[in-house]
């Protein structure tokens, strides 16, 4: 057996992501040569690629038994260890690579990426940096830069590395997506409408329907007794946000397809738009299309012409008559929603928990949960709140939501689709916001061009929603219906 060739044939498949074959050859090589430090630093490679990091871990720790020094096993060590959450000893690991190799450029940027993980951006920043001074035109790391300073709220340096990794790479999706949601962040939609277009190339997008780009809707064809298939996408939220562009695209005189969220139907269907159901069709034929989140794009939006007329949802009267009914006290009705989906990409910050909320309590009002589920420690915790109400499995669906809101003189919510659902409506809402805030909601402002109703309470320092709700309190606290 030919173990050079064997090596040779191992690195060039690893090299074009054939993985499987790589390891084959690998596992080969290491079967007559158990001590072959390549062929099992590489096989610990593909391990940390395919995150068999507990295995990685083990062919590493005996290979740098042979060999204490050798930087690569020591590098994919501490990529291990991230993967397994160890993140002090993978900086340990790394800097110990950097004693032996100091310009070493994958232990300054793993360095930096586990800063980046544990949300050290600060660190990372540096660490990134000083992986840029020995590669100018290092991408990712110009990149990984940009988003940390988003994290820390420093959006003109983000916008600024972003720039720089398209200029290297001018078809870098990420980047491209994320210059356009800080210009939209900025208010610039003029630029940053046409950049969110990028969304549609990145890989989470691929389960949304996006057609033949021919037949793609983003204002410029006239539409006039033309057939519009208007394509849902992303979550509930941005649909009710968008769906506001409805009735303007029927007086551009198209006839409109609509695939709305099962949850949201009725609310569409009480409208009063002409609309026909992707579902009551034998087949589907259009002349154009246009996801909804193109909408502001097709109708050249900025943060002076958003269509923002309320309400443009309208709960229906037997629900809004039952919710009325039910809860005829004379009371400040107040709603409240500290948590949204655990699923949402960027949950943990802009999220909380009931216990936060607890001295909102402590005045003479009546607060409705408009929670359906509860963790465990906010299911026994609202056991014990007298003047807090749950109504659960009567709130499902969101017409039956809207019925509830609709009964609420102010509803306080953390940046979930409850807050939009509530712009919708006309309802007057207090939007709690996570230090670095979704786009939608712009930059220091405390009210949103998209929701007259609406006030915004941001927090000052990361994480920090004690200063958020004693804010909240006072201002509730003067609060008339």
């Amino acid at each position: 057996m030919d173990l050079n060739f064997l090596l040779n044939r191992a690195i060039k498949f690893h090299l074009k992501g054939k993985l499987d074959k790589a390891e084959l050859d690998y596992k080969k090589i290491i079967k007559s040569q158990p001590q072959n430090i390549i062929a099992n630093n590489n096989l610990a490679s593909i391990e940390n690629i395919k995150k068999n990091y507990k295995n990685s871990l083990h062919i590493l720790e005996n290979i740098l038994k042979i060999n204490p020094i050798y930087v690569d096993a020591l590098n994919n060590k501490g990529i291990a260890l991230m993967g397994l959450e160890r993140f002090d000893e993978a900086l340990n690991v790394f800097n110990k690579t950097l004693e032996i190799k100091p310009d070493f450029l994958d232990a300054l940027n793993n360095i930096a990426n586990c800063f980046k993980l544990i949300e050290n951006y600060e660190d990372a920043i540096e660490y990134y940096q000083r992986a840029i001074n020995i590669k100018p035109n290092y991408v990712e790391a110009i990149y990984n830069s940009g988003i940390c300073f988003y994290e820390i709220n420093k959006f003109d340096d983000a916008e600024k590395k972003y720039i720089e990794a398209i200029k290297i790479k001018p078809d870098f999706i990420d980047a491209n997506f994320n210059l356009s949601v800080i210009k939209l962040l900025k208010g610039n939609y003029k630029e940053g409408l046409p950049l969110y277009e990028w969304r549609k190339k990145r890989p989470i997008f691929k389960k949304y329907d996006f057609y033949e780009s021919k037949n793609e809707w983003l204002g410029d064809q006239d539409i006039n007794n033309k057939i519009i298939y208007i394509t849902k996408e992303q979550a509930l939220g941005d649909y009710i946000q968008y769906s506001r562009y409805f009735p303007l695209v029927e007086k551009k005189g198209a006839k409109i397809i609509l695939d709305p969220p099962k949850q949201l139907k009725n609310m569409i269907d009480n409208m009063d738009i002409n609309y026909t159901h992707v579902d009551d069709l034998k087949k589907l034929s259009f002349d154009y299309y246009c996801p909804i989140a193109s909408l502001p794009l097709a109708f050249n939006t900025t943060v002076q012409t958003i269509p923002n007329q309320i309400p443009y949802f309208f709960t229906p009267k037997d629900i809004k008559n039952y919710w009325r009914h039910k809860l005829n006290s004379n009371k400040i009705k107040v709603g409240l929603k500290w948590s949204g989906s655990s699923i949402y990409a960027d949950d943990k910050n802009r999220s909380t928990s009931l216990d936060k909320f607890l001295p909102l309590f402590d005045l003479p009002y009546e607060f409705h949960s408009l929670h359906i589920e509860y963790t465990k420690n906010d299911e026994k915790l609202k056991n014990d709140i007298s003047n807090l109400y749950c109504h659960k499995d009567e709130i499902l669906g969101l017409d039956n939501t809207a019925g509830l809101i609709d009964a609420m003189d102010l509803v306080i919510s953390v940046d979930t689709g409850i807050v939009q659902l509530c712009g919708a409506l006309g309802k007057k809402f207090w939007n709690l916001l996570p230090y670095t805030a979704d786009y939608r909601w712009l930059l220091d402002r405390n009210d949103s061009p998209w929701f007259p109703s609406a006030k915004l309470y941001r927090q000052v320092k990361k994480g920090d929603w004690d200063t958020v709700i004693q804010k909240v309190k006072i201002d509730l606290m003067n609060f008339k219906k």
